[in-house]
């Protein structure tokens, strides 16, 4: 996050908690909205696509898990949110995991190493739609007024809890992601797909959840746990990433297989080898396991 954690309270009430945190999170988005919206087609696009996609996920975090912070966040806004974040994923699959699975089936000699993509001018067309839509834009609107309550006066969008209440809340929260993400990760490779790819979201719940904690309430968490904690997630983000990437990408292989017969190497290829990644990833998350949360 780019905004200084001295600008506001190192142990915030639940308002000013919400407030700074939201404020950030729409900043974010914001930023890298006007991106994708502005430049034309050409290098870099597809990471645009990627950062606005983590600026999009980290907001929803904020809305789901201190929603009991702020009864003004309304459920309905996820929809909009993830509808964009879903357009957007489609981009990004098509245009950058080329990049991470190409190396792989080059040596492995695959006879198709790429599936079509897009026009690159299709896919700025379609990215800029998808951040246009008059819901998305009415729901950040939404959002922002939230975080336009003033401070220091009892608002009906925000809860009033005192800093130590603030704090139990989100240690609760934390807690219940990370004891989510260890109790799976024990058998990660023995689950199905789609519940693999829900651990992978819980991860970075907690990841994005914690990042606001240690921002925006710095005095709640004393000591060098929380940058322990932080360092110690991203091996098993990695993990969990190139697993999710190759089983994306097998999936379009076996749909360019369709046209072109040679994608099916590739397919089954990267079909094999989701067994290898997924006891790497298991192996990353009993790595995690020992790493103590640095809110308890």
């Amino acid at each position: 996050m780019t905004t200084p954690a001295r600008q506001f309270p190192d142990r915030p009430d639940a308002a000013g908690f919400v407030r700074a945190a939201l404020a950030a999170a729409l900043a974010q988005v914001q930023s890298h909205m006007d991106a994708v919206d502005a430049v034309d087609a050409g290098s870099g696009e597809a990471e645009r696509i990627h950062q606005l996609r983590v600026a999009l996920r980290r907001l929803r975090t904020l809305l789901r898990e201190c929603a009991g912070l702020a009864p003004g966040m309304r459920a309905e806004w996820d929809a909009p949110l993830a509808l964009a974040f879903a357009r957007l994923g489609t981009l990004r699959d098509a245009g950058t995991l080329a990049d991470v699975v190409r190396p792989l089936l080059q040596d492995a000699d695959a006879p198709l190493c790429d599936w079509a993509v897009p026009d690159a001018g299709q896919a700025d067309a379609d990215a800029a739609a998808a951040v246009r839509e008059p819901q998305f834009l009415q729901t950040l609107a939404e959002i922002h007024a939230l975080t336009q309550a003033p401070a220091g006066k009892r608002q009906p969008g925000l809860v009033s809890l005192s800093a130590a209440g603030t704090r139990k809340y989100l240690a609760r929260r934390l807690a219940r992601l990370h004891r989510q993400v260890l109790r799976d990760g024990r058998h990660f490779d023995r689950l199905p797909l789609a519940q693999q790819h829900r651990v992978r979201k819980r991860l970075k719940r907690l990841r994005y959840l914690a990042d606001f904690a240690r921002e925006f309430a710095p005095g709640m968490w004393p000591g060098k746990k929380g940058r322990r904690f932080a360092e110690a997630l991203v091996p098993a983000q990695d993990a969990l990433g190139l697993h999710n990437d190759m089983a994306v990408a097998a999936a379009l292989f076996r749909d360019e297989a369709g046209t072109d017969p040679r994608a099916w190497f590739a397919a089954g290829y990267l079909q094999a080898r989701l067994a290898t990644s997924a006891r790497s990833s298991r192996r990353a998350l009993r790595a995690l396991a020992r790493v103590p949360g640095f809110w308890a």
